[in-house]
């Protein structure tokens, strides 16, 4: 697991020495990307949730909080609710595996790119359908307050094209892919096979 999440940094190309940033981290969870964060200078590092420590608990992350004697804060807020005036903004934005989560996705972007000083790292599953690809394409998603009510197919995963025109309609000058799903061109060929698209982990760079 450890060696997942090493692999995950180093793909996702968080700055090794964030000395003088502050980083807010939406969605998370059991608090490593913060904790992370904090390891590489941060001065301040804020870690939201509300799905993942409704559902789930938070037991993880402050269990983590308190053995590494942390100084990373947290509040139980949702992304569709950042507001710079209470929150101010943020040098570094981690937005990592919840973009596919979201009820109303083109709203939270919005939010988001109002907090973004410097910096958006955001990773989500991208749809890797056989043809279509370059289009921006995102399939109709009730969110997770339907989660109990849905099928595990049923999700809000944007084609990389749907992804990066999002961005920039939120507000971002400069969005850049990292990262390109591994093994995209053999899902492809399954998703021919299967006539259901696929997905795979993709990571954009974005600044305001």
């Amino acid at each position: 697991m450890r060696r997942r999440f090493e692999r995950r940094v180093q793909l996702l190309g968080i700055p090794e020495d964030l000395t003088g940033w502050s980083v807010l981290d939406l969605g998370a969870w059991h608090g490593y990307f913060s904790f992370e964060c904090e390891r590489r200078g941060a001065d301040r590092v804020l870690a939201i949730d509300r799905f993942a420590w409704d559902r789930f608990g938070m037991d993880e992350f402050l269990a983590a909080h308190e053995r590494l004697g942390s100084r990373v804060e947290h509040q139980h807020l949702d992304v569709h609710d950042l507001d710079p005036a209470t929150l101010g903004q943020f040098d570094l934005v981690l937005f990592l595996g919840v973009f596919y989560h979201l009820r109303n996705p083109m709203a939270a972007l919005e939010r988001i790119a109002q907090v973004t000083r410097r910096l958006l790292i955001c990773e989500t599953h991208v749809l890797l359908p056989f043809i279509h690809e370059r289009y921006p394409l995102v399939p109709f998603f009730p969110g997770d307050e339907r989660a109990d009510e849905q099928t595990h197919d049923l999700c809000g995963i944007p084609t990389m094209a749907a992804l990066t025109e999002m961005l920039r309609f939120a507000g971002y000058g400069n969005v850049e892919v990292t990262y390109r799903p591994s093994f995209r061109y053999w899902k492809k060929l399954v998703a021919l096979a299967t006539n259901r698209p696929q997905s795979g982990r993709g990571i954009v760079h974005a600044k305001p």
